[in-house]
């Protein structure tokens, strides 16, 4: 059972605010297969230069990939494509979808992770084969994301988890390229928090974005809580994430920003940034999201309420 969630500490209302804002200010999102529009309404409510993660999909063809981070980077923000390592089927598959995605979209950070598949296409089964390859630096590829699992993996265990993960950092930092860490998307502050203070004992410094879920209602919550391997239930998900109050009307992940905003202001997670999954849509989640690092938000009990 997680643990009860952590009450904020009882600061005056502007150093709260303060805190929240300092915590929010260099968000990412995280999107499939999006449109123009989608991409425009991230421009247009959150600024350029927002980091946009475009997820890879197995049973769609790479080139769309290509399609997708290009046109993240016309409209003025920062695509970091996902490459799923068992899904291609040769070397020089991997090695030219890098090569266009950094030609065609400029692309030099991508986020590395082995792919949904139980079994691989070709050669790579695990994305520390990928960073020790050279073929991200062949690209003039720089920085190289690695997924995190606050909960927990769905089928590797913890201390295995926790091994790769330093392994796969610390071969980021021999081979040149800047890691950092994005987690999937969790419900319980202080069990992200505990995760986070697990990494930074193991010596792992590397930038974490920590994994929410976007406003949305609680059945599209639960359905990619459990496509996902979350830990996940309709008491949990109301216990944690609360409910906004305003034009939204949607579950969303106010009163957990509002424990982890204290946990940073106090300098209890070294560097660590919001990474949203934007499973409500693009546009609702740019916009929740651009309003509360703006301070556009009044608290509210354990929470906040973001205006429309």
């Amino acid at each position: 059972m997680a643990a009860p969630l952590r009450k904020p500490s009882p600061r005056f209302d502007s150093e709260t605010v303060d805190d929240i804002r300092a915590f929010l200010t260099d968000f990412s999102l995280e999107v499939t297969r999006p449109k123009l529009t989608d991409l425009e309404a991230i421009r247009d409510s959150a600024g350029a230069g927002i980091r946009v993660y475009v997820s890879a999909i197995p049973t769609r063809p790479s080139a769309e990939l290509i399609e997708q981070s290009a046109m993240v980077r016309k409209v003025g923000l920062e695509p970091i494509p996902h490459i799923a390592v068992r899904n291609y089927t040769s070397r020089d598959e991997l090695s030219g979808i890098i090569g266009r995605l950094a030609s065609e979209a400029g692309v030099r950070h991508v986020l590395v992770i082995s792919g949904d598949r139980g079994d691989s296409s070709g050669p790579f089964t695990a994305s520390l084969e990928i960073i020790e390859s050279g073929i991200l630096q062949q690209h003039g590829i720089t920085n190289v994301s690695i997924a995190g699992h606050p909960d927990g993996h769905p089928v590797v265990a913890n201390d295995v988890m926790y091994r790769a993960l330093l392994a796969k950092i610390e071969a980021a930092e021999q081979s040149g390229l800047t890691a950092d860490i994005v987690t999937q998307f969790a419900f319980d502050a202080n069990g992200i928090t505990r995760w986070v203070m697990k990494m930074r004992d193991l010596g792992i410094e590397a930038p974490i974005r920590i994994g929410l879920a976007g406003p949305t209602n609680l059945t599209t919550l639960l359905k990619y809580a459990q496509r996902c391997g979350v830990k996940a239930s309709i008491g949990g998900i109301t216990k944690h994430a609360g409910l906004v109050k305003n034009l939204f009307g949607v579950s969303a992940p106010d009163s957990i920003v509002r424990v982890l905003a204290g946990e940073n202001a106090a300098g209890s997670l070294g560097s660590v940034a919001v990474h949203y999954f934007s499973f409500g849509g693009v546009a609702a989640t740019s916009k929740w999201a651009a309003h509360a690092a703006q301070g556009r938000f009044t608290l509210e009990g354990d929470g906040f309420t973001v205006e429309p």
